[in-house]
């Protein structure tokens, strides 16, 4: 986070006389990236109405986590060691009675970005640590809510909280990369051949045998990934051969790998990014088709002369997050398109991902005109872009699809709301 006083250093909760106002908070446990991290949000609402008086202490309800009881206490009018306009945040260890050393982080969320300070404590008992200036209250409140990090007035605060300790991680996700391709004990093989164009039978068979490639692999896993990778195990008895033509034999491997738990480097996801789409598309493996429609959106400048090709394919492929950034070429260069573009073949199903991207465009310009039937929640999800909607389902824990149109996405986040 950035940090307006240069101080960096987590610190001991001042002590002044203060004033305390326990504050009923909402704790959602939530998903990190990081595997050893137990990550909480705290939600204040009314951020703006809580007492904003020098060294007035918001305590918020107390959550659970590592054998001990947690709360996170805020100083919205600043503590005794916090500079003029700044927040103070400290996270106070309730219960326990043994050392505890931890690393942890707190933070706020803008735009899907969670921006946070970092500490490394031991907490003696009950401990308190924290920042008397961890951030201006104008920054926070903002001149409006989308310049701000207020969400309906209310302020979420992102705990993480982990043990500094070493810790060996699991093994199990090693141990079954290791079983890649490893023809000892696979139980199913395909036979990956590019397909020929032109040439005589005989050149064509002599091609496919010189270019075939094998790669064996476990139904259980397969079976297990995709419902489309199940089918295709399903088109063999024992180890005869499944024939692949439709797919380049790296793309295969890379794709095959990744179901392993493998990962791609960045100089094949260049290389092969389109390619990734296409094979992860049609046999359903859709973290990969993800990460590869990321590497293509954001290695592909959008041009005049390419921006229907693009479109047609974001279509066909239903790859939301290009069809999002060729939207969002198309209303940033909106007169050039229209006296140059043809969109004779585009589908008329592109109107309402061209109106999202006319909305977030616009909308500062016309503050409040989002239409009159639609509710609070249909108005933010309208207007979100893809990779929020895509986050905000992945952070249900739920195995919802994230793969799909902008339209599907909206409708799986309210039937999950």
């Amino acid at each position: 986070m950035d940090d307006n006083n240069n101080d960096d250093a987590a610190l001991p909760a001042g002590g002044g006389e203060e004033q305390r106002t326990f504050v009923e908070t909402k704790i959602e446990r939530t998903k990190s990236k990081n595997p050893k991290e137990r990550l909480f949000s705290i939600t204040f609402d009314n951020f703006e109405e809580l007492p904003s008086a020098k060294d007035h202490e918001i305590e918020s309800s107390t959550f659970s986590c590592l054998g001990s009881q947690w709360q996170i206490n805020m100083y919205p009018g600043g503590e005794t060691k916090s500079f003029s306009e700044m927040v103070a945040v400290f996270l106070e260890r309730c219960s326990g009675d043994s050392e505890l050393a931890i690393k942890y982080s707190i933070g706020l969320s803008k735009d899907g970005e969670r921006i946070s300070r970092q500490g490394e404590n031991v907490f003696d008992g009950s401990d308190i640590w924290g920042w008397s200036n961890f951030y201006s209250r104008s920054e926070i409140i903002g001149d409006d809510e989308e310049d701000g990090y207020l969400v309906n007035w209310a302020l979420t605060i992102h705990v993480g909280i982990e043990l500094d300790e070493f810790i060996p991680m699991n093994p199990a996700s090693s141990i079954i990369l290791k079983l890649f391709n490893d023809e000892n004990s696979a139980d199913i093989v395909f036979e990956i051949c590019e397909q020929q164009k032109s040439g005589s039978e005989s050149d064509r068979k002599r091609a496919k045998t010189s270019a075939a490639k094998l790669y064996y692999a476990h139904r259980l896993i397969l079976q297990h990934y995709s419902a489309e990778l199940s089918a295709l195990c399903a088109t063999s008895d024992g180890m005869t051969p499944i024939i692949i033509i439709d797919v380049k034999p790296e793309v295969f491997r890379h794709l095959l790998y990744y179901v392993y738990g493998g990962e791609i480097s960045d100089e094949d996801f260049a290389v092969h990014e389109k390619d990734f789409i296409n094979a992860a598309d049609k046999y359903g493996v859709t973290n990969l088709k993800l990460e590869a429609e990321v590497w293509y959106v954001n290695n592909t400048e959008i041009t005049i002369d390419n921006v229907i090709d693009n479109l047609l394919y974001a279509d066909a492929m239903n790859c939301a997050l290009l069809k999002e950034s060729v939207m969002d070429f198309i209303v940033e260069n909106k007169e050039e398109v229209m006296q140059r573009v043809s969109f004779q073949d585009v589908p008329g199903d592109v109107c309402k991902d061209l109106l999202a991207a006319m909305s977030r465009h616009y909308e500062k310009d016309s503050p409040g005109d989002d239409g009159e039937n639609e509710t609070d929640v249909e108005k933010t999800y309208s207007k979100m872009r893809i990779r929020d909607l895509r986050q905000k389902l992945d952070a249900k824990g739920l195995g919802l699809d994230i793969d799909g149109s902008r339209e599907a996405l909206i409708a799986n986040l309210k039937q999950h709301s």
